[in-house]
């Protein structure tokens, strides 16, 4: 036999399980890396494979070997053809069922794609790398006013303004890529020509031959707008810490209204601030921005308007436009007439904040709606500024008044009890001398003066500047009853007319007291006092020998007195009463050219005449 044959014989046995080995081993790696699916797939094209090869068989060796053999002879089954038919089907489905399966995931992911961009907010734009949009979501057309047809074949930069044209154009088609991407922000153009803050994301990928871009572009105006607001809000409360340094720096309470008033023009977009005070049931204007802008200005009711609600309700307002409340207070429009236009000097936006129980700030604008709501929130942080920059000024003026009295009391004890106190001790020592009662008189006078000097040190002490509670009285009233308490023969009192008052009946019966020993004690013994009633309030007045213009405020001065005997109190005393009421007292010339004594405005009612 031929060697040859004998290598031909081998490799006719031995192929076959090479196959088969080749194939076990491939179904065990197709088993784990491929889908069930596909792996019956692959047998089909492996079966497919094996009966083709199989027919070849046939096809040669019965079809066509039978008439080159002799007859009877056996025919011998080649099965490596078979085997060879069968690795080909396997390898031909492989790649068969490969591609399918490629095809199978790109058209889900493409609808995939679709479905995400044609149900996102957001635009989606894909472009090629000469910057012509390839697609484009229905959201585009929301965003930039374009049909979506309109948009496919058209460059990019249609949908931005022209002065960023130029530069993303060629930083697309060019690969060094110049510009980051991820986030940029740019400004869009809608197709009516209006320009609008967009953020833009692109992502580079590469299909086939296609170099593609897809982006997510986003308006983001609200954003900025958010963004601006915080940068302004920032910026008024940096600038609100320094108007209330400069505030909380005041020395008295008008130079905390004027600092105020000129801080919130600097703080808010006011034109004009106005500070009002409160006094009664009425709101005073005492400091503006603009130092002429108060004249003119008058009282305003504390319990009505739209300033008047702000401060009793002690919440800061915000008009956005004073056209409609003034019009809904103005009667309606009669005969067709068109309203006239509006006064571009006249005030058409309001902040009103309210400063607790001390007043009101009125900030104003020329526009409408000039304030917002971040303003109203920096107005809260100003009113506990200045609240507490006025609580501080009337706590050091209580200070200094309490030092004053203090003061005061040191002066009396040094001065005024140590005369009295002498004149006692060097009577004392005559007595003890010479044993002569003449000086006994004289010590109990200077006895008498250190009393009244210790009780009216008292009153001032324990008393002070305070006030209780108050209620309406009648002056009749308690000018009889101060009169009955003070030793007044052979003095007379006349009542000319009453009125009734908001008063600490006590303390007020202390005022007319006072006054009438004031009047006795410098007046002489036929002295006529007369009470009567004035427009705000009431008088004492008498027939002495007047006060002299010059020596009008000294009098109210405490330890002020031109009577040896007196304790120079008594007028203090009165003084501090009327202030604590919140009343005005002032010395004018008697109807008969005595002293005349006027305190005003007492909100007094009811006036009667005797």
């Amino acid at each position: 036999m031929d060697p040859d044959d004998h290598l031909i014989n081998f490799i006719e046995v031995i192929l076959p399980f090479v196959v088969s080995i080749g194939l076990i081993l491939g179904g065990l790696w197709l088993a784990r890396t491929v889908p069930p699916t596909r792996i019956r797939q692959l047998s089909m094209w492996s079966l497919g494979g094996a009966i083709v090869g199989v027919a070849v068989n046939v096809w040669f060796l019965f079809l066509i070997s039978l008439e080159q053999l002799p007859a009877g002879e056996l025919v011998v089954l080649n099965l490596n053809r078979a085997a060879i038919f069968m690795a080909a089907g396997v390898l031909l489905g492989y790649y068969a069922t490969g591609l399918q399966a490629r095809e199978h995931q790109l058209e889900l992911s493409e609808n995939r794609f679709r479905a995400l961009t044609e149900n996102s907010s957001f635009a989606v734009i894909s472009i090629d790398d000469t910057s012509t949009i390839r697609y484009a979501n229905d959201a585009t057309e929301d965003l930039f006013g374009y049909s979506t047809t309109e948009l496919v074949g058209k460059p990019l930069t249609m949908l931005m303004p022209p002065r960023f044209r130029e530069t993303l154009s060629h930083n697309l088609t060019d690969g060094r890529q110049t510009v980051d991407w991820d986030a940029l922000e740019l400004a869009g153009m809608h197709a009516d020509g209006d320009e609008f803050p967009v953020e833009v994301s692109f992502g580079e990928y590469v299909v086939g031959d296609d170099h593609l871009f897809t982006g997510v572009i986003q308006d983001i105006s609200d954003r900025k707008a958010a963004e601006e607001q915080l940068r302004s809000h920032t910026s008024k409360v940096t600038q609100l810490h320094a108007v209330a340094t400069k505030i909380t720096g005041a020395d008295s309470s008008e130079q905390v209204y004027q600092r105020t008033a000129n801080g919130v023009v600097d703080v808010f977009p006011a034109d004009v601030a106005l500070v009002a005070i409160a006094d009664g049931d009425q709101l005073v204007p005492t400091a503006s921005s603009d130092h002429h802008s108060l004249e003119g200005c008058q009282p305003v009711s504390a319990t009505l308007g739209c300033v008047g609600r702000s401060f009793q309700s002690g919440n800061v307002l915000r008009l956005d436009d004073l056209t409609d409340t003034r019009s809904a207070t103005q009667s309606p429009l009669q005969d067709d007439r068109s309203q006239p236009d509006v006064d571009q000097a006249e005030p058409r936006a309001l902040l009103s904040i309210p400063l607790g129980k001390y007043g009101v700030v009125q900030a104003v604008a020329h526009e409408p709606a000039a304030f917002s709501d971040r303003d109203e929130e920096v107005a809260e942080m100003l009113v506990t500024h200045v609240t507490t920059a006025l609580q501080r000024v009337e706590a050091e003026s209580t200070i200094r008044r309490e030092r004053d009295r203090f003061e005061e009391f040191a002066n009396i004890l040094s001065h005024d009890l140590r005369n009295p106190l002498s004149v006692a001790q060097g009577r004392l020592e005559l007595i003890q001398r010479t044993g002569e009662l003449e000086h006994v008189e004289p010590i109990d006078r200077s006895l008498n003066r250190i009393d009244r000097l210790i009780e009216d040190m008292l009153t001032l002490a324990r008393e002070g500047d305070a006030v209780g509670e108050t209620q309406l009285v009648a002056v009749r009233a308690v000018a009889n009853q101060a009169w009955n308490n003070v030793s007044t023969e052979p003095a007379s009192l006349k009542i000319e007319s009453s009125v009734q008052i908001d008063a600490d009946q006590s303390r007020l019966i202390q005022v007319f007291e006072n006054l009438y020993r004031n009047a006795i004690e410098h007046g002489g013994d036929e002295i006529m006092i007369r009470v009567g009633a004035l427009d705000g309030g009431f008088y004492v007045e008498d027939t002495g020998p007047g006060i002299p213009a010059d020596e009008r405020d000294e009098v109210f001065e405490s330890g002020y007195t031109t009577n040896p005997d007196g304790t120079g109190f008594g007028l203090a005393i009165v003084k501090r009463i009327v202030e604590a009421h919140g009343w005005e007292i002032k010395i004018i010339e008697g109807t008969d050219g005595g002293a005349r004594f006027e305190i005003s405005n007492t909100q007094s009612d009811s006036l009667v005449r005797a």
